[in-house]
């Protein structure tokens, strides 16, 4: 029994001297707009993370005596490199190359049926607080960067667009 107590004691303690490498975040200014954005980060080293995210959107639009029901489901994944010297992974400045998917369908009340989708890929950096002493806090996330969309439609017609286009996000969350 005091081999156990003792293991568990131990265990307990190694768990508490751990800085945060879990951190889950929501995008706000998505939920402003209706788009439902969470991600998740894991610390994998101490100067790296992976990030996924998930997003979903939905939305009823009605003009006139016509009504447009929308959906879109997005998955994206982010591999972090920290290199601030003084702090370890989830925080400091970061750069990180991403890949994103989008799918998405729209539907009037006349049955025409429009699909979307969206990859893109492309490269951030920014900046990732964690505030709070001990083994938690709240995170903030900013970051900027590029990314090379390729999206496309198809309904009555397909359309087809590819571009760069500048990225820009903000997080907000919990690290443990």
């Amino acid at each position: 029994m005091k081999k156990f107590l003792l293991t568990i004691a131990v265990v307990a303690i190694g768990f508490a001297a751990n800085a945060q490498k879990n951190v889950i975040k929501a995008n706000p200014l998505g939920l402003a707009f209706g788009v439902a954005d969470l991600s998740y980060e894991r610390a994998v080293s101490d100067k790296s993370s992976f990030e996924i995210g998930l997003s979903y959107a939905g939305a009823d639009v009605t003009s006139g005596s016509e009504k447009i029901s929308a959906s879109a489901i997005g998955a994206e994944g982010k591999f972090k490199f920290y290199f601030s010297s003084d702090k370890d992974a989830p925080r400091g400045w970061y750069a990180a190359p991403f890949v994103s998917y989008a799918s998405a369908s729209a539907e009037n009340n006349g049955g025409d049926d429009v699909g979307f989708s969206a990859f893109s890929g492309g490269a951030l950096a920014g900046y990732q607080w964690v505030f709070g002493g001990g083994d938690s806090g709240f995170a903030l996330d900013l970051n900027f960067g590029a990314q090379y969309v390729s999206a496309s439609a198809k309904g009555g017609s397909s359309v087809s667009i590819d571009g760069f286009l500048p990225r820009l996000g903000v997080s907000l969350g919990y690290a443990w």
